[in-house]
């Protein structure tokens, strides 16, 4: 058994100070070898001590200590309840897709085949794509450019330079869906994903934003692509689910300006509520552009028409009803350092009409931690309206290490930061998703980075011990709260020629053709068999009535007439049958 670090969050000290009360949270760390759990488990909480139990049920340690507590760790907490929990129906959002409860959360592979191929990124997102009741895992990432030149100071400034003038080359990579089976294994599924552009392709594959916008009950797939040096934009990929079962590239016939540009991150809602699910994305160049968010509007078939709508200079963005009024609203953030005047970190309210316009700031954190790679929504404390958390990082050292901000909805646009979270290690977060892993009826947060060779906090778990208390639980020990499906076996499906209608009809008529060809031996010879026994019985009638008569006649050599009658008719029987 490996040892367990259980990082825990403390109050420590409340200081006063110009009439304002400043919280400092410190974070104290313990490492607890096996042999000596049981004398160190007094600093643990009730909830994390009830965790480990059922986690790990021949524990003895665990058991020993939740049993000396008087706990009860079958039971869960019974919700909170205030007036604010009193919602109208809200307008669904992206971020109720990917945290929906009753799909089964696994960690997935960090870079199975050929995602290995991808330069970075992987961001990834579970559903059941093709509704067969098993979950899937869909990968986008960023091209591998031939013609990079390795730059020193690549990793602090992440100035990406290329050979080429201002193009970096190389081979675009389509996003990757791999399909779940009731064995658990992956199955990369390459020929589901039909792109059929001049340049097919992700240059930087920003964000999967997942969602069924043409409405026929499967999920569909839009992409941002920031791209990897001119910082404008390459191009969004749109993939569209069809009945054959496969998605087509369809920006050419789905989108109002085909050649969508997003210079950032995106995501999706119903931000109009008429039950489509529409998309918004922030804008590098509002001064240029006279808009901060770019709304992609869908008509209900998926055809997406792009107008401006208001907003607040960001890098990331996420859209969740913060106020409980029905729809929903923007979650912004950015490089606190380098705001404009129209950048804020916080939310732009939406009008109910899809415009975002008044806002609300919420607390920086700008010294050390000012860049926001993630921000993200759910309800952590069960009162019925969504709390805010923040990614962060340095933006000084480009993008080194990692803190969490949690603030506390209080109802009627008024919200209480909480502090940060350190964590440890240099990698940042840069996807952060929700499920209650303990079952004890609060949402708990599962950490993403997208780095493969710097795992230390990939898969950590922030378990929600209530009242806004956390107990951070590193990658290895997390593996106890869910399925590990990081080393899944991936089984390459062959790609296999998906016919277009016309082929198809082509198919089906020599199908018929040639199932008409079998039958007709069938039918000939049950026709010909008929028409002989009836041909046969016809003659035995009459040799029989022949017979008779002879025999009133005349009764000599009659047996030898019959004999030769019969004789002859075998004959020709037999000469009717051979033909």
């Amino acid at each position: 058994m490996v040892a367990i670090v259980i990082v825990k969050l403390r109050l420590i000290e409340a200081v006063i100070m110009k009439s304002s009360v400043q919280i400092i949270f410190v974070l104290t760390a313990s490492l607890m070898a096996p042999h000596a759990l049981s004398q160190d488990l007094s600093g643990w909480s009730d909830k994390t001590i009830c965790r480990l139990a059922k986690a790990t049920p021949d524990n003895v340690e665990y058991q020993a200590e939740s049993t000396k507590r008087g706990l009860s760790c079958g039971g869960s907490n019974t919700a909170n309840s205030s007036a604010s929990s009193q919602k109208v129906a809200k307008a669904l959002a992206g971020i109720d897709i990917e945290n929906d409860p009753s799909l089964a959360f696994f960690k997935p592979p960090i870079a199975p085949y050929p995602t290995d191929s991808y330069w970075w990124g992987r961001k990834w997102q579970l559903a059941d794509y093709n509704n067969d009741g098993f979950i899937d895992v869909f990968y986008v990432g960023v091209m591998r450019a031939t013609n990079f030149i390795k730059d020193p100071e690549w990793e602090v400034t992440g100035e990406v330079e290329c050979g080429n003038g201002d193009k970096c080359t190389g081979t675009k990579p389509l996003p990757s869906l791999f399909l779940g089976d009731a064995d658990g294994n992956l199955n990369y599924s390459p020929y589901l994903l039909i792109d059929n552009r001049e340049e097919p392709g992700m240059a930087l594959g920003g964000q999967p934003i997942v969602a069924d916008y043409n409405n026929d009950g499967v999920m569909d797939f839009y992409i941002t692509d920031p791209g990897i040096q001119d910082y404008d934009g390459h191009r969004d990929s749109y993939f569209l689910s069809q009945k054959d079962g496969t998605w087509v590239e369809s920006s050419e016939t789905h989108l109002s300006h085909p050649n969508f540009i997003s210079a950032n991150n995106g995501t999706t809602g119903d931000i109009d509520n008429d039950g489509n699910m529409d998309i918004v994305y922030t804008e590098m160049n509002s001064w240029g552009r006279g808009t901060s968010f770019w709304c992609l509007m869908n008509d209900g078939t998926g055809f997406l028409k792009k107008r401006k709508c208001g907003g607040a200079d960001s890098f990331n963005i996420e859209l969740a009803d913060l106020d409980g009024d029905g729809d929903v609203d923007a979650l912004v953030g950015g490089h606190e350092k380098e705001y404009s005047s129209n950048a804020i970190t916080g939310i732009v309210w939406n009008d109910g009409r899809g415009r975002f316009s008044q806002k609300t700031k919420l607390p920086e954190h700008k010294q050390k931690w000012g860049a926001i790679p993630e921000v993200s929504a759910s309800d952590l404390d069960n009162d019925g309206d969504l709390d805010i958390v923040y990614s962060r990082t340095s933006e000084d050292d480009f993008y080194v290490g990692a803190a969490i901000q949690i603030i506390e909805n209080l109802g009627n646009k008024k919200f209480k930061d909480h502090g940060l979270i350190i964590l440890e290690g240099n990698e940042h977060i840069f996807d952060i998703k929700f499920r209650d892993f303990d079952g004890d009826a609060d949402n708990d947060i599962y950490l993403v980075n997208e780095r493969d060779k710097r795992p230390k906090t990939n898969g950590t778990v922030l378990l929600n011990n209530g009242n806004f208390n956390f107990d951070i639980v590193r990658p290895a020990e997390a593996l106890a709260l869910f399925r590990d499906g990081t080393d899944s076996k991936i089984i390459v499906i062959r790609k296999k020629h998906i016919p277009t209608d016309e082929e198809q009809a082509i198919l089906d008529e020599l199908a018929e053709f040639e199932a008409s060809l079998e039958n007709e031996p069938t039918e000939f010879d049950a026709a010909i068999v008929k028409r002989k026994a009836k041909v046969a019985a016809a003659k035995a009638k009459r040799i029989a009535e022949e017979t008779a008569k002879a025999a009133e006649i005349d009764t000599v050599d009659t047996g030898q007439s019959v004999d030769d009658e019969l004789a002859a008719f075998e004959a020709e029987l037999a000469a009717e049958l051979a033909e």
